[in-house]
């Protein structure tokens, strides 16, 4: 018997967390079993194609809401060229209305629904001994043309029984995220999240983790993302791991999910001393509006997380992703705004403007119609409108998300962005994007592909056209926030430029220098032609220390990665950092 287990990731760089338990779970010397992960950006007919040719006897698929769509699709088509293979599905998207999804999708012949390791390998083996599953408990399936639901599988009491998905080669995961879990469960309740269906927290044993992770780290990987839904809920067990993946000196960056309201003061002391550049912390805010939160069952004294943000960030130590959720009960438009700019003052590296989503199984989709809430009846079922908050301003907070994404989140403009809500929007940062979402509209942008040189061009455009009379002050930031985040080649076209002729032969003084080139980073190229690839001058006239308009042009010199292609330091003509 050949067994098929696959999956549509999101992206190319991410990995299927189930399919590794699952695959280890269900390993015998009775059948064989073959792991397939794709994306959903790749084309149907080449997935059908290669799962056609794996000849499956059971293809099993792990589902969620961004791949739903699409494998039922396979299903589909997959039953209708092999329709003797057993199509079994699992994973949350399907666990919550199992018998519905069978009784609108005759391909399916399967559900497993909740935690599928010890359930799914029972349904193979009476599969292969082809018997009767009458016994498996967690499976949803069909009996003589009638669709029956077996009682649940309890939950896996000790997680250290199941088989390690991470002793094989991640040679291959080089350039990808590993997902990874030392706890399942949470300990909150929030009513927009499926965890609160499960209460408690299980967790792994810590050998076995510290034993995971230091396999996982040596690799060198591009990510490791933990899972866990509130990694600090243990904080000795939470210091313990941190340490450890510390200890290990791996390149690889550790993504984690933390309760920052929760953290005490010894458990912040511990972070101010972490090395940089290791973890990454994402913190669900949500939302500032206490009757949204207390709507949902979330507990956060908004104070507390601000202090306790505001200490982690002057750490400098620790990449901070905040999340917000839009559409919330209780939670207006313009309340929505309090709770944006309350965020976005505690300055996070990364600020996620996220909507809230109806999830089959959850608390706050059965309570729908008391909010009346109207949302999107296909995947990922998100909220349109409710008794709050208008379709209109749904689509609104769709337009600034994708300003914040593109100039916020990806860091390409911090310096403009800074001065502009401080100085002109008198730190009302909702004000200043909603402002530019409406330029944005105005002007057709939306729905086009921009290049990131254009995106510099609007934003500057933009800001003459709504602030003219601070032309030059935008001209020179918008400058300073290219030439500082990119290689300048191509220049934006609505940038002006100072003293061209004067800006070479400056240059070309510097890099006879020899003080000035000892002043430069190693890693730059040892000869005058390389290191000239990664140099540039240019003149501003406006200082960027002191925020003010200068009467002659003021040389800065930026200094690239080579890898990176981004701005190490800037330095004046003899070399000393300014930047």
């Amino acid at each position: 018997m050949k067994v098929v287990l696959s999956t549509l990731n999101a992206k190319y760089i991410h990995s299927s967390l189930a399919l590794a338990y699952l695959e280890g779970a269900c390993c015998s010397d009775s059948w064989e079993i073959e792991t397939l992960e794709f994306t959903i950006n790749d084309n149907l007919d080449y997935i059908l194609t290669s799962l056609y040719r794996s000849k499956p006897d059971v293809l099993c698929f792990s589902t969620y809401i961004w791949n739903i769509e699409e494998i039922l699709s396979l299903c589909q088509d997959f039953k209708k060229v092999s329709p003797e293979c057993l199509i079994i599905l699992g994973g949350p998207e399907v666990s919550y209305d199992s018998a519905q999804v069978l009784q609108e999708h005759s391909s399916i012949d399967y559900i497993v629904r909740k935690e599928g390791e010890i359930t799914l390998r029972q349904l193979l083996e009476q599969i292969f001994l082809q018997k009767g599953v009458e016994e498996v408990k967690g499976i949803t399936y069909r009996y003589q043309g009638q669709i029956r639901e077996n009682p649940d599988q309890p939950l896996i009491p000790e997680l250290g029984f199941l088989p390690s998905p991470f002793k094989r080669d991640f040679t291959p995961y080089k350039n990808r995220v590993v997902y990874y879990e030392s706890s399942r469960g949470c300990p909150f309740n929030c009513s927009y999240c499926l965890s609160s269906t499960v209460r408690g927290v299980r967790f792994f044993p810590m050998d076995r983790v510290k034993k995971e992770l230091k396999h996982l780290l040596e690799y060198e990987l591009r990510e490791i993302k933990l899972v866990d839904r509130t990694f600090n809920c243990n904080e000795k067990r939470a210091r313990e791991i941190m340490q450890f993946i510390v200890e290990q000196g791996s390149s690889t960056k550790v993504h984690l999910e933390i309760c920052a309201d929760i953290l005490s003061d010894e458990f912040i002391e511990f972070i101010g001393k972490l090395p940089p550049d290791i973890f990454n912390f994402e913190i669900g805010i949500q939302s500032t509006c206490p009757e949204a939160l207390q709507a949902v069952h979330r507990v956060s004294n908004w104070e507390t997380l601000r202090r306790n943000i505001l200490q982690l960030r002057s750490f400098n130590n620790i990449h901070l992703h905040l999340d917000l959720i839009a559409g919330l009960p209780y939670e207006s438009y313009t309340r929505f705004q309090e709770s944006f700019n309350n965020v976005f003052s505690l300055q996070p590296h990364m600020l996620q403007l996220g909507f809230l989503k109806l999830l089959k199984g959850s608390e706050i989709y059965r309570q729908r119609h008391e909010h009346g809430y109207r949302f999107q009846e296909r995947s990922p079922y998100q909220v349109l409108a409710n008794n709050y908050i208008s379709y209109d301003e749904i689509i609104k907070l769709q337009q600034i998300e994708e300003l914040l994404n593109r100039y916020y989140n990806k860091d390409i403009v911090p310096a403009t962005i800074a001065y502009g809500i401080n100085t002109v929007y008198q730190g009302n940062a909702f004000t200043f994007f909603e402002d530019f979402a409406f330029y944005w509209e105005e002007n057709e942008l939306y729905g086009r592909g921009h290049r990131r040189v254009r995106e510099y061009d609007i934003l500057l455009d933009f800001l003459n056209c709504r602030w003219p009379e601070r032309k030059r002050e935008w001209n020179e930031l918008v400058k300073f926030d290219f030439l500082h985040q990119n290689l300048p080649h191509p220049f934006p076209q609505s940038i002006k430029r100072f003293e061209l002729d004067a800006t070479r032969d400056l240059l070309n003084t510097c890099l006879q220098d020899e003080s000035f080139l000892a002043s430069l980073p190693d890693v730059l190229p040892e000869d005058r032609r390389g290191i000239r690839k990664y140099v540039h001058l240019e003149h501003f006239i406006f200082n960027l220390l002191s925020f003010t308009l200068l009467e002659k042009p003021w040389p800065l010199i930026f200094i690239y990665h080579p890898v990176k292609k981004k701005a190490m330091d800037v330095v004046n003509e003899t070399g000393d950092k300014l930047f």
